[in-house]
């Protein structure tokens, strides 16, 4: 679980860095205050969530398609 968990650490900044305003940011760091840490699975999901806001399908060229 140490992996899935520095990946999102990883992108949870660099998506802090990119949308400080935007809505997700409230959401994720209102999960993780509550002081449950958060399973493997939703890791996965929420790091998915902030890479695909911050390359989105249309920049990240046919190698996806």
């Amino acid at each position: 679980m140490a992996s899935a968990f520095q990946e999102f650490s990883s992108t949870y900044e660099e998506f802090r860095k990119q949308f400080p305003r935007h809505p997700l940011n409230e959401e994720l760091r209102s999960r993780i205050s509550r002081g449950k840490f958060p399973d493997e699975q939703w890791l996965k999901i929420h790091t998915k969530k902030m890479k695909d806001l911050m390359a989105p399908v249309w920049l990240r060229g046919n190698s996806s398609l």
